[in-house]
Protein backbone atom coordinates (compact mmCIF):
# COMPACT_ATOMS: atom_id res chain seq x y z
CA UNK A 1 0.00 0.00 0.00
CA UNK A 2 1.12 3.58 -1.19
CA UNK A 3 2.43 5.92 2.08
CA UNK A 4 -0.50 8.45 1.07
CA UNK A 5 -2.98 5.81 0.80
CA UNK A 6 -1.76 4.44 4.36
CA UNK A 7 -2.12 7.92 5.76
CA UNK A 8 -5.40 8.35 4.44
CA UNK A 9 -6.65 5.24 6.18
CA UNK A 10 -5.07 5.93 9.46
CA UNK A 11 -6.75 9.73 9.63
CA UNK A 12 -10.20 8.37 8.85
CA UNK A 13 -9.90 5.54 11.81
CA UNK A 14 -8.84 8.51 13.67
CA UNK A 15 -11.34 10.50 12.95
CA UNK A 16 -14.08 7.87 13.73
CA UNK A 17 -12.70 6.80 17.29
CA UNK A 18 -10.96 9.38 18.42
CA UNK A 19 -7.38 7.13 19.71
CA UNK A 20 -6.72 4.03 17.94
CA UNK A 21 -3.85 1.03 19.14
CA UNK A 22 -0.78 0.37 17.12
CA UNK A 23 -2.02 -3.26 16.66
CA UNK A 24 -5.39 -2.40 14.85
CA UNK A 25 -3.34 0.17 13.06
CA UNK A 26 -0.77 -2.91 11.99
CA UNK A 27 -3.82 -5.19 11.10
CA UNK A 28 -5.70 -2.86 9.03
CA UNK A 29 -2.98 -1.47 7.19
CA UNK A 30 -0.95 -4.82 6.97
CA UNK A 31 2.34 -2.96 7.37
CA UNK A 32 5.43 -3.56 9.83
CA UNK A 33 5.68 -2.06 13.22
CA UNK A 34 8.48 0.12 11.44
CA UNK A 35 6.60 1.37 8.79
CA UNK A 36 4.24 2.18 11.37
CA UNK A 37 6.33 3.82 13.36
CA UNK A 38 7.49 5.71 10.76
CA UNK A 39 4.04 7.20 9.35
CA UNK A 40 2.80 7.80 12.73
CA UNK A 41 6.00 9.67 13.23
CA UNK A 42 5.49 11.71 9.97
CA UNK A 43 1.59 12.54 10.74
CA UNK A 44 2.79 13.95 14.90
CA UNK A 45 5.61 15.87 12.91
CA UNK A 46 3.16 17.51 10.34
CA UNK A 47 0.75 18.03 13.74
CA UNK A 48 -2.38 15.72 12.99
CA UNK A 49 -1.72 13.48 16.06
CA UNK A 50 -0.05 12.44 19.02
CA UNK A 51 1.76 9.50 19.75
CA UNK A 52 0.37 7.91 23.24
CA UNK A 53 1.54 4.38 24.71
CA UNK A 54 0.45 2.07 22.08
CA UNK A 55 -1.26 3.72 19.45
CA UNK A 56 -2.21 7.68 18.73
CA UNK A 57 -5.27 10.18 19.03
CA UNK A 58 -6.16 13.15 17.38
CA UNK A 59 -4.38 16.30 17.90
CA UNK A 60 -6.88 18.43 18.34
CA UNK A 61 -8.35 16.49 21.53
CA UNK A 62 -8.40 17.97 24.86
CA UNK A 63 -5.91 16.20 27.59
CA UNK A 64 -6.62 18.32 30.81
CA UNK A 65 -9.79 17.41 32.87
CA UNK A 66 -10.72 20.49 34.97
CA UNK A 67 -11.41 19.76 38.68
CA UNK A 68 -14.62 20.74 40.48
CA UNK A 69 -13.07 23.64 42.03
CA UNK A 70 -11.74 25.20 39.23
CA UNK A 71 -15.41 24.76 37.31
CA UNK A 72 -16.79 26.10 40.32
CA UNK A 73 -15.69 29.76 39.81
CA UNK A 74 -15.25 30.10 36.16
CA UNK A 75 -17.36 31.60 33.98
CA UNK A 76 -19.90 32.13 36.88
CA UNK A 77 -21.59 34.77 35.29
CA UNK A 78 -22.93 32.69 31.91
CA UNK A 79 -23.50 29.83 33.89
CA UNK A 80 -26.53 31.74 35.86
CA UNK A 81 -27.44 33.67 32.22
CA UNK A 82 -27.54 29.73 31.09
CA UNK A 83 -29.45 28.35 34.18
CA UNK A 84 -32.23 31.28 33.88
CA UNK A 85 -33.16 30.31 30.03
CA UNK A 86 -32.58 26.55 31.02
CA UNK A 87 -35.81 27.28 33.82
CA UNK A 88 -38.12 28.17 30.79
CA UNK A 89 -37.47 25.19 28.94
CA UNK A 90 -39.05 23.25 32.58
CA UNK A 91 -42.81 23.88 32.29
CA UNK A 92 -44.48 21.05 34.65
CA UNK A 93 -41.94 18.40 34.45
CA UNK A 94 -41.92 16.82 37.50
CA UNK A 95 -39.25 13.68 36.87
CA UNK A 96 -36.14 15.55 35.95
CA UNK A 97 -32.60 14.12 36.28
CA UNK A 98 -29.73 16.77 36.95
CA UNK A 99 -26.24 15.90 35.35
CA UNK A 100 -23.08 16.36 37.64
CA UNK A 101 -21.87 19.89 36.90
CA UNK A 102 -21.38 23.56 37.97
CA UNK A 103 -23.39 24.65 34.96
CA UNK A 104 -26.68 22.66 35.70
CA UNK A 105 -26.09 23.35 39.49
CA UNK A 106 -27.33 26.62 38.62
CA UNK A 107 -31.03 25.41 37.24
CA UNK A 108 -31.64 24.13 41.09
CA UNK A 109 -32.99 27.49 42.06
CA UNK A 110 -35.83 27.25 39.39
CA UNK A 111 -37.03 23.40 39.95
CA UNK A 112 -40.43 23.18 41.75
CA UNK A 113 -40.75 22.09 45.10
CA UNK A 114 -42.92 19.15 44.05
CA UNK A 115 -39.84 18.11 41.61
CA UNK A 116 -38.53 14.67 41.68
CA UNK A 117 -34.86 15.13 41.31
CA UNK A 118 -32.24 11.86 40.32
CA UNK A 119 -28.90 12.85 39.90
CA UNK A 120 -25.34 11.63 40.47
CA UNK A 121 -23.87 15.07 40.85
CA UNK A 122 -22.84 14.95 44.72
CA UNK A 123 -22.48 19.00 44.08
CA UNK A 124 -25.91 18.77 44.07
CA UNK A 125 -27.34 17.49 47.12
CA UNK A 126 -26.57 20.45 49.59
CA UNK A 127 -28.47 22.79 47.39
CA UNK A 128 -31.32 20.39 46.88
CA UNK A 129 -31.96 19.88 50.45
CA UNK A 130 -31.86 23.50 50.93
CA UNK A 131 -34.55 24.03 48.77
CA UNK A 132 -36.56 20.96 50.08
CA UNK A 133 -36.30 19.17 47.00
CA UNK A 134 -37.33 15.43 46.77
CA UNK A 135 -33.82 13.83 45.63
CA UNK A 136 -32.91 10.48 44.69
CA UNK A 137 -29.05 10.08 44.52
CA UNK A 138 -27.88 7.02 42.13
CA UNK A 139 -24.69 6.10 44.44
CA UNK A 140 -21.64 4.47 43.31
CA UNK A 141 -18.12 5.48 42.93
CA UNK A 142 -17.19 9.04 43.98
CA UNK A 143 -14.88 10.73 41.62
CA UNK A 144 -13.01 13.26 43.77
CA UNK A 145 -11.93 15.23 40.94
CA UNK A 146 -15.27 15.82 39.31
CA UNK A 147 -17.32 15.72 42.84
CA UNK A 148 -19.44 12.80 41.16
CA UNK A 149 -20.31 9.50 40.93
CA UNK A 150 -19.52 6.85 38.55
CA UNK A 151 -19.30 3.18 37.46
CA UNK A 152 -21.40 -0.06 37.23
CA UNK A 153 -23.53 0.67 40.29
CA UNK A 154 -24.19 3.93 39.50
CA UNK A 155 -25.85 2.75 35.63
CA UNK A 156 -27.55 -0.06 37.31
CA UNK A 157 -29.38 2.63 39.41
CA UNK A 158 -29.83 4.74 36.44
CA UNK A 159 -31.82 2.19 34.79
CA UNK A 160 -34.00 2.21 36.98
CA UNK A 161 -36.09 5.09 36.15
CA UNK A 162 -37.71 7.45 33.12
CA UNK A 163 -37.50 10.86 33.33
CA UNK A 164 -39.41 14.16 32.01
CA UNK A 165 -36.54 16.18 31.31
CA UNK A 166 -32.81 15.85 31.67
CA UNK A 167 -30.60 18.83 32.36
CA UNK A 168 -26.79 17.69 30.72
CA UNK A 169 -23.43 18.85 31.18
CA UNK A 170 -20.85 18.56 28.26
CA UNK A 171 -16.87 19.69 27.96
CA UNK A 172 -16.53 20.11 24.52
CA UNK A 173 -18.71 20.44 21.51
CA UNK A 174 -17.23 20.25 17.32
CA UNK A 175 -18.05 18.63 14.28
CA UNK A 176 -21.90 17.75 15.50
CA UNK A 177 -20.93 15.73 18.66
CA UNK A 178 -20.83 16.84 22.69
CA UNK A 179 -17.77 15.02 24.22
CA UNK A 180 -16.57 15.07 27.66
CA UNK A 181 -13.01 13.80 29.44
CA UNK A 182 -14.31 10.78 31.23
CA UNK A 183 -15.70 7.54 29.22
CA UNK A 184 -17.86 6.14 32.50
CA UNK A 185 -19.11 9.72 32.45
CA UNK A 186 -19.87 9.63 28.88
CA UNK A 187 -22.09 6.56 29.68
CA UNK A 188 -24.30 8.09 32.61
CA UNK A 189 -24.69 11.28 30.42
CA UNK A 190 -25.62 9.39 27.42
CA UNK A 191 -28.05 6.66 29.47
CA UNK A 192 -29.90 9.94 30.94
CA UNK A 193 -30.48 11.38 27.84
CA UNK A 194 -31.81 7.62 26.30
CA UNK A 195 -34.09 7.47 29.28
CA UNK A 196 -35.59 10.63 29.25
CA UNK A 197 -38.59 12.52 26.97
CA UNK A 198 -36.71 15.56 26.77
CA UNK A 199 -32.40 16.24 26.92
CA UNK A 200 -31.43 19.52 27.19
CA UNK A 201 -27.48 20.53 27.18
CA UNK A 202 -26.45 23.52 29.55
CA UNK A 203 -22.75 24.46 28.05
CA UNK A 204 -20.93 27.65 28.21
CA UNK A 205 -19.68 29.01 24.24
CA UNK A 206 -15.57 28.87 25.64
CA UNK A 207 -16.73 24.55 25.09
CA UNK A 208 -17.51 25.45 21.81
CA UNK A 209 -14.75 24.02 19.12
CA UNK A 210 -12.97 21.98 21.75
CA UNK A 211 -13.25 17.94 21.25
CA UNK A 212 -12.67 15.41 24.57
CA UNK A 213 -11.68 11.77 24.74
CA UNK A 214 -15.27 10.63 25.12
CA UNK A 215 -18.46 10.86 22.94
CA UNK A 216 -21.65 11.85 24.81
CA UNK A 217 -24.37 12.43 22.01
CA UNK A 218 -24.96 13.82 18.80
CA UNK A 219 -26.00 17.38 18.49
CA UNK A 220 -29.69 15.91 16.83
CA UNK A 221 -30.70 13.64 20.37
CA UNK A 222 -30.32 17.03 22.34
CA UNK A 223 -31.93 20.58 22.87
CA UNK A 224 -28.79 22.78 23.55
CA UNK A 225 -29.06 26.48 26.07
CA UNK A 226 -25.54 28.34 25.94
CA UNK A 227 -25.44 31.87 27.19
CA UNK A 228 -25.95 33.27 23.59
CA UNK A 229 -27.89 31.12 21.77
CA UNK A 230 -30.90 28.92 22.28
CA UNK A 231 -31.13 26.02 20.09
CA UNK A 232 -34.11 24.12 20.44
CA UNK A 233 -34.40 21.15 17.99
CA UNK A 234 -31.06 21.50 16.63
CA UNK A 235 -31.17 20.96 12.83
Amino acid sequence: MIFEKRIEIILNILKKQRQVSNKILKSNLNISESTLRRDLDYLEKRGDIKRVHGGAILANIEFEEKSYDNNVVSNIESKIKIAKKASKEIFDSKYIYLDAGTTVNQIIDYLAKDSIVITNGIMHLEKLAKNNIKTIFLGGNIKIRTNVVVGEQTLKNLLKYNFDLCFIGANGYCDGEFTTHDPDEAIIKNTAIKRSKRSIILMDKSKFGKVYFSKICKREDVDLITEDLWFIHLP
